[in-house]
């Protein structure tokens, strides 16, 4: 029996999606600051489908985005905020999960090579790391450029915590930056990573790239989005511009899901458009082959 580590699904983009899809810069933090509850009902939703890890409320929280949505000073506040809805959520159930903090990319999503030195970006991130210290595990995730994901890994390794590091390959199976995904992964080897996944790409991409994580030596796995495309994203226009794709259905995303296990994945969990409901439909499928659903934790041990 495969011990899998099951992590919670697009928590971001649910929580957007279920607020009415308001028109904000900072989408899922906005909703965390004027609508909590729905945060901690999301959160509670993925501990009922069967998902052993939750991911903190934070991806578009960094200091240089809440900067430029002019409440930079609510750095500190938004982090108390997003574990306070993670406990409500967990308090409310009986289930064992454990609660991950989030490294994000620093300026945004998708980005080829952000405008930042290492250094900068490093300082950045142990801010960001000092808010999640008392967490259980970290994810760095969507990772486009292996600067910024050293940066990340640097940052992660200082705090003791197990970490994986996640990135984003494009339908060609490089990084935006035009990086190999070898090439990234390896400049990140020094800092020990305890995991490594693939992320917020689509499904597609995920199965094609994902035997390039076998040559590590450590767990793998991914977690895809449901996007029909992440341009308008990506030259900086609102996440209310996405389209969901409706062909990836939860039957559809845990047929996918047991395909990356068969491949070797150990960690499995869903991005955006990954609804609760598609992470439950894949925790049945996953245990009636035999695996067991863990803590992700307990993988990158």
């Amino acid at each position: 029996m495969a011990q899998i580590g099951f992590l919670d699904g697009g928590t971001g983009q649910e929580i957007y999606k279920r607020a009415g899809k308001p028109d904000a810069r900072l989408w899922s933090v906005e909703v965390l600051l004027k609508q909590p509850e729905i945060v901690t009902q999301v959160h509670a939703d993925f501990i009922e489908a069967g998902c052993r890890t939750l991911t903190i409320n934070t991806y578009t929280a960094t200091p240089t985005r809440l900067a430029g949505a002019g409440i930079a000073e609510q750095f500190k506040q938004v982090y108390a905020r997003a574990k306070q809805a993670m406990n409500e959520a967990i308090a409310l159930s009986d289930s064992d999960v454990e609660r991950a903090g989030c490294l994000p990319p620093l300026h945004g999503s998708y980005l080829c090579d952000p405008p930042r030195s290492f250094d900068s970006m490093l300082r950045e991130f142990q801010q960001i790391c000092e808010l999640q210290a008392d967490l259980d595990l970290l994810l760095i995730e969507t990772m486009s450029n292996s600067t910024e994901a050293r940066a990340a890994c640097a940052a992660a390794t200082e705090t003791g915590l197990p970490y994986a590091l996640g990135f984003r390959v494009e339908p060609n199976g490089k990084l935006r930056s035009g990086e190999s995904l070898e090439h990234a992964i390896e400049v990140c080897l020094p800092y020990s990573p305890n995991g490594i996944w693939l992320n917020c790409s689509a499904p597609e991409d995920i199965s094609v790239a994902l035997p390039h994580l076998t040559n590590f030596n450590l767990p793998f796995g991914a977690y895809a989005n449901g996007f029909i495309s992440i341009e308008a994203l990506a030259a900086g226009n609102s996440v209310a511009l996405l389209g969901e794709r409706s062909d990836i259905t939860p039957q559809v995303y845990a047929e996918l899901a047991q395909s990356w296990v068969d491949k070797g994945a150990r960690l499995i969990g869903g991005c955006c458009e990954v609804t609760a409901e598609h992470m439950r439909v894949t925790a049945e499928r996953l245990i009636a082959s035999n695996n067991q659903l863990v803590k992700v934790s307990e993988v990158l041990k």
